[in-house]
């Protein structure tokens, strides 16, 4: 990640908002890398989304989600990878694990990114047409808020599963819905973290734009995958496996010491 987290992890961390502002003294700049290469990824796809809103195209908007979604997703993989390694407190140079990470996980990417991606693009598009609709119910705006809501503590959960486990596509759909149930409260929690970022973004669009280059997917990401890290420690013992690793190599560089001692 960074020269600077080669440490090992300390019992009792901080936590709340004392967590989230050691991880941004310690991890802030490879955050800021992965979060600017994932604005990146995902920018071809967005632009050619807006030109289709603004053209009327429901398809041209939906290909758009599409083509972020796949172009973009490994690249969201790698900074969730960034940022799940600062969670963990686990050393490591950035632009090695990154790579690493890109590689190892950039075709698992592609079906939840397409998938992730057709659903933002035709959610975009009916909330740019709704406004110029008639008598539109509040039933509906409601339904618009809150699928937005949900899709995007989906695809957190989602994501985190590709860095983190190897399991099937339909695997993780499953893992992922019974995540936001079972976790309930922290759900809810990101998904308000995400929208409200979110909703602030697209609300003062273009203005917003230099936040976004600064800020990105990162500031929001970090956020709620620190809402959400206990739940993924508990189903998948990331914490105990991190240990058993770390002590592992440990005792292999003790052994290599001894045998080159003899």
């Amino acid at each position: 990640m960074s020269n600077e987290t080669n440490e090992t992890p300390v019992q009792g961390r901080k936590v709340g908002i004392a967590r989230f502002f050691e991880l941004l003294g310690r991890d802030l700049w490879p955050l800021y890398k992965s979060g600017f290469l994932c604005v990146l990824g995902f920018l071809p796809g967005t632009a050619l989304a807006v030109f289709g809103m603004m053209a009327g195209s429901a398809l041209l908007t939906v290909v758009g989600g599409v083509v972020g979604g796949l172009v973009g997703g490994p690249f969201l993989s790698g900074m969730i990878d960034t940022v799940l390694r600062a969670l963990r407190d686990e050393p490591g140079y950035w632009w090695h694990t990154y790579r690493m990470a890109w590689k190892q996980n950039w075709r698992e990417s592609l079906l939840p990114g397409a998938g992730a991606g057709f659903c933002l693009g035709l959610w975009a598009f009916l909330l740019y047409a709704l406004p110029d609709l008639e008598n539109v119910p509040i039933s509906v705006w409601i339904c618009m808020v809150l699928g937005i809501f949900f899709l995007l503590v989906f695809c957190l959960y989602l994501f985190a599963q590709v860095v983190l486990v190897s399991v099937s596509q339909t695997e993780r759909l499953k893992n992922a819905a019974l995540f936001m149930i079972g976790f309930l409260p922290r759900t809810l929690a990101a998904g308000a973290v995400l929208c409200i970022y979110w909703g602030v973004m697209l609300a003062w669009m273009p203005y917003t734009i230099p936040v976004v280059l600064i800020l990105g997917f990162w500031l929001p990401c970090t956020l709620a995958l620190q809402i959400i890290y206990p739940a993924l420690d508990k189903a998948f013992h990331l914490e105990k496996t991190i240990t058993a690793r770390r002590e592992d190599e440990i005792n292999d560089l003790m052994e290599q010491h001894g045998h080159t001692s003899v």
